[in-house]
């Protein structure tokens, strides 16, 4: 399960994230929008934040302070068509499957 753009290791509670329990439509997505809304629709269960307002963001940093205390972060959702370079102190994103020189910086939404 993903907030954030961050996995979470959920396995250990079955009870809940487990097939057929209550949380099981949030595996194997990232979960943010969902969680900022508290929605169990699925239209929701992407990691687009756009529209979402100041109160919605706050709940979903609450979310993830919560995952954070209490589950293993095991990795990060990046796209496969997106190659990072470390380039002094700002990371820029390379997108290889275009043959074209356009890059964008991590503030400009490319996922690490």
């Amino acid at each position: 399960m993903a907030i954030k753009y961050n996995i979470y290791d959920v396995s250990r509670l079955r009870i809940f994230y487990g097939p057929g329990e209550p949380y099981s439509l949030f595996m194997g997505k990232d979960t943010s929008r969902a969680l900022a809304h508290m929605s169990f629709d699925s239209k929701d269960l992407t990691g687009n934040l756009d529209g979402l307002s100041s109160s919605e963001l706050e709940v979903l940093q609450d979310w993830e302070f919560k995952f954070m205390e209490k589950y293993v972060k095991v990795g990060q959702i990046v796209s496969e068509r997106i190659v990072f370079k470390n380039k002094g102190s700002e990371r820029e994103a390379e997108d290889v499957s275009q043959d074209t020189n356009e890059k964008r910086t991590e503030s400009e939404g490319a996922l690490i």
